[in-house]
């Protein structure tokens, strides 16, 4: 695969000029609440959890027949049918599943579906293509089935390092955990039942106060993943500000527990070598993270469509055409991606030297150019 070389035209064909006249939604939408109502399918569902989570949080609840499908609305409309519902129902597949990422220097880790696809309406979202044909907000609400899978995990021979159940991998968990009070369920249920192993929650959300008090007793890691201002105003919508999520980050680390931070998607456009560095600076200002873990925007092959019905005007989709393919992959070039982690990177060790930093799923080459990983693989989702 032909690396490119780095010239300033290159850099000014891939630059994301991510808008700056304003947003593509109206301040009325942006307002709106996260989730609007409850379904569960009938019959199907454990209707005393469900009549439960219902009666905790308040919201409207419709029963269904069966899982709903794609819809035929674009733009907002398609959001909300999509992302300002949550389904709850019962999972047949395992809770727990290995997870092999098929490029890129990516631990095998194990994920833990409580979750599927998100509540937010972040514009480059990968879930949009994961869960293509069964797209709306989901919670698994048959916790007895997790909660013995997690057991028989934590009595298995899977290496120390790998003894993390990502709840991040295939939704947020804790996005809409002020409506199912999850969170406050399996986090002192590990100590008690799975002393050897460890959850992860990657979220963008500020959701937290539920969480503060709870005996975790070191067993679960709280990530939060951050980005910069002009990212989050243009491309993620409905999330907390980076700021917020940052005093949240800060509150769950005098609690006790262990905080790591994302810088996720890492988007090239005109200020971003000043804007991520600033970023960094107002991570230190709130939190000593443990471990920052950084990665590129990186659509896969046939993201663009599921972006574009739902997002028509994103300056996302002028991007993509402008990446370079590297297997499922569309990426930046090479010599521009190590620049942008360069960057950060350097404004991270100005703070902390010793501090572990990650890639995300990213190439060996670009980890040995940057000098990371010569002790061993070390990312948000291993120990």
């Amino acid at each position: 695969m032909a690396i490119l070389k780095e010239r300033p035209a290159e850099e000014m064909e891939v630059a994301n000029r991510v808008r700056e006249e304003g947003l593509a939604y109206s301040q009325g939408e942006m307002q709106e609440p996260l989730v609007s109502e409850l379904w569960a399918i009938r019959g199907k569902t454990n209707e005393v959890r469900v009549k439960q989570i219902a009666s905790q949080s308040k919201l409207p609840l419709i029963w269904i027949e069966k899982i709903p499908g794609v819809n035929g609305e674009r733009g907002t409309e398609k959001l909300r049918v999509e992302r300002s519902v949550l389904l709850l129902r019962d999972r047949i597949s395992p809770f727990i599943e290995q997870f092999q990422h098929p490029i890129g220097r990516c631990a095998k880790f194990y994920k833990l579906t409580a979750y599927n696809s998100c509540n937010f309406w972040c514009e480059y979202c990968y879930l949009y293509l994961t869960f293509r044909t069964q797209p709306v907000s989901t919670h698994f609400i048959n916790y007895e089935k997790m909660y013995d899978e997690i057991e028989k995990f934590d009595r298995s021979r899977i290496p120390k390092s790998l003894r993390v159940l990502n709840l991040g991998e295939l939704g947020d968990p804790l996005a809409v955990d002020y409506i199912t009070g999850f969170a406050k369920q399996i986090i002192p249920f590990m100590p008690e039942h799975a002393p050897r192993t460890r959850l992860l929650f990657l979220t963008k959300s500020d959701c937290v106060d539920e969480i503060l008090g709870l005996d975790h007793e070191g067993q679960s890691i709280i990530s939060f993943s951050v980005n910069t201002d002009k990212v989050f105003e243009q491309l993620e919508h409905r999330t907390p500000s980076p700021e917020s999520r940052l005093a949240a980050a800060a509150k769950v680390q005098q609690a006790g527990y262990e905080v790591r931070l994302r810088i996720d998607p890492v988007i090239f456009y005109s200020t971003w070598e000043k804007d991520y560095t600033s970023l960094v600076d107002k991570i230190f200002q709130f939190v000593q993270p443990t471990r920052i873990t950084i990665g590129e925007y990186r659509p896969s092959n046939g993201l663009a469509n599921h972006i574009s019905s739902r997002f028509p005007e994103s300056a996302l989709l002028k991007v993509n055409k402008s990446l370079v393919r590297e297997g499922k992959k569309l990426r930046y070039p090479k010599n521009l991606r190590i620049k942008m982690f360069r960057t950060i990177i350097d404004a991270i060790k100005k703070h902390k030297s010793d501090i572990d930093i990650a890639l995300c799923k990213e190439q060996p080459q670009i980890w040995k150019a940057l000098g990371l990983g010569m002790k061993g693989l070390s990312c948000n989702c291993v120990k």
